[in-house]
């Protein structure tokens, strides 16, 4: 991997194919890898494919308390610059997409939501943050092997066991004040609900998606339908990377490709 380093971080990238830039963001205790096999769709399509470990993630490190999302914002649009990436393909899976949100605040993208939103955690989920962080400092193991699971819907969960555990794995390598630093990025980001009214984006949704559920998106959509290009995966929950592969990376090329 090549590293880029800036001001406190150092992150670490892939990159594939040479034309026009296409950058993914993995989620919340994920990792590049999860890109790897739509990199090689893309890559031989005329398209220069960046797959990112973000800080916390992978092999970026990240040393402060808060890993905010707009300080990772900050840090692509500074990669960006320096290997002159202009109005980019942006995907984000999950936390991926709050920080391309951040991003489209700082520079011109083209910006897809991959099982993410655009609005701040409520005051619930705020609290449901917290008790991610006071177990994560007792039991890391614990908070990784709950969570992994029930980001894929619940039918596929048994077709999907090999990579359940392989991402359970992978996982368990971040340092547990990371998972803390990035759970406190995730709690604390700014509602980006109006950036929205200014910049049409394409949102990709697994319909059976346990932690978003259908009838909330879509009431959030109805308030912004004019900027909002919703595309909906059957039968697929958090995780159609590998829930339902070829639909995300058929929509994928057909967003790129349009």
């Amino acid at each position: 991997m090549i590293e880029f380093t800036h001001k406190k971080y150092t992150l670490h990238f892939r990159v594939f194919g040479t034309g026009n830039p296409v950058v993914f963001l993995h989620g919340f205790l994920e990792n590049h890898s999860m890109w790897e096999t739509i990199s090689h769709f893309l890559s031989e399509k005329n398209c220069a494919v960046y797959l990112i470990d973000l800080p916390c993630h992978g092999k970026s490190r990240f040393m402060g308390d808060n890993c905010s999302m707009k300080d990772v914002a900050i840090l692509l649009n500074a990669f960006f610059e320096s290997v002159n990436i202009k109005k980019p393909f942006v995907f984000g899976h999950s936390m991926g997409g709050y920080i391309g949100l951040e991003l489209l605040r700082l520079t011109p993208i083209q910006l897809t939501l991959v099982h993410s939103n655009f609005w701040a955690d409520s005051p619930a989920k705020k609290e449901d943050r917290n008790r991610v962080i006071e177990i994560v400092r007792t039991n890391k193991i614990r908070l990784i092997q709950d969570a992994i699971p029930h980001l894929f819907a619940p039918k596929n969960r048994a077709v999907c066991e090999q990579i359940i555990q392989s991402l359970i794995s992978q996982a368990t390598e971040i340092p547990a004040k990371e998972i803390i630093a990035c759970t406190r990025g995730l709690r604390d980001r700014e509602d980006l609900t109006s950036l929205i009214k200014d910049h049409p984006i394409h949102l990709i949704h697994g319909d059976e998606d346990p932690i978003m559920p259908t009838e909330v998106l879509l009431k959030a959509i109805e308030k912004n339908r004019n900027k909002v290009i919703l595309h909906r995966i059957t039968e697929c929950g958090h995780m159609s990377i590998w829930e339902n592969p070829q639909a995300l990376i058929n929509l994928i090329q057909s967003i790129v490709f349009r």
